[in-house]
């Protein structure tokens, strides 16, 4: 799972527009998403993930809205990856990732594996202001979901990430637990499989996490020979 974090108006929801082939709206006003928004996002290696973006963060934020605004951020929380996106065409942007981690460190997830994507390159003006957010933040990626700028690499950039998280490891199970089969290949990355009597034995990459789900399906996990 990756979300989407960032100030208001930073493009979240047009990136993920751009990223997912989604038509969510897109409009310049405080608190446009509210309702967090769910899309499959198919990375440069085939594998599926699910992209989520979450409500814009503000400085002051509006005292009725603190509960619907924390309800949103449940996807960053249990998120694997966050995205952090900034809009270089402002002036405020360090401002505003001072203000958005802070809310990140206040819900506990500000240790989570992170991105910083600055956003909306077609608007630049001034260099100055996107090589100053480089120096502060180290490893960014610049994109533009109008024009498409940085869309490729900043999915190369997602799959390597997650790809560190994963694990190799042999699942055997029933020939006929195609239950756990199709979990795998939707949830991990299938290697490779061969079929002996009435075992199958699947080598998979998968995040360790997940292996008390492949035991409760009646998959056998064990570390792949050397």
């Amino acid at each position: 799972m990756v979300a989407l974090v960032g100030y208001t108006n930073a493009g979240k929801s047009s990136l993920l527009n751009a990223l997912t082939g989604a038509r969510v709206p897109v409009r310049d006003r405080l608190f446009e998403t509210l309702d967090t928004r769910t899309r499959s996002w198919e990375l440069a290696d085939g594998r599926q993930v699910v992209l989520s973006d979450t409500v814009g963060f503000v400085r002051k934020f509006p005292h009725h809205l603190a509960a619907s605004f924390h309800a949103t951020l449940e996807e960053a929380r249990e998120a694997d990856l966050l995205l952090h996106v900034v809009d270089t065409s402002k002036h405020e942007g360090e401002q505003e990732i001072r203000a958005v981690n802070a809310v990140l460190e206040e819900i506990g997830c500000l240790d989570r594996p992170t991105i910083y994507v600055l956003n909306k390159m077609d608007l630049v003006e001034d260099a100055s202001e996107v090589e100053l957010l480089r120096r502060l933040m180290g490893d960014v990626i610049c994109t533009s979901a109008v024009t498409g700028r940085g869309l490729g690499e900043l999915a190369q950039r997602v799959g390597g990430l997650l790809t560190d998280r994963e694990e190799e490891m042999v699942v055997r199970a029933g020939v006929g637990n195609g239950r756990l089969v199709s979990w795998l290949h939707e949830n991990g990355r299938v290697l490779g499989q061969r079929c002996y009597d009435e075992t199958i034995e699947l080598t998979v990459k998968l995040k360790p996490n997940l292996t008390g789900i492949v035991q409760s399906l009646g998959g056998d996990v064990t570390a792949p020979a050397d």
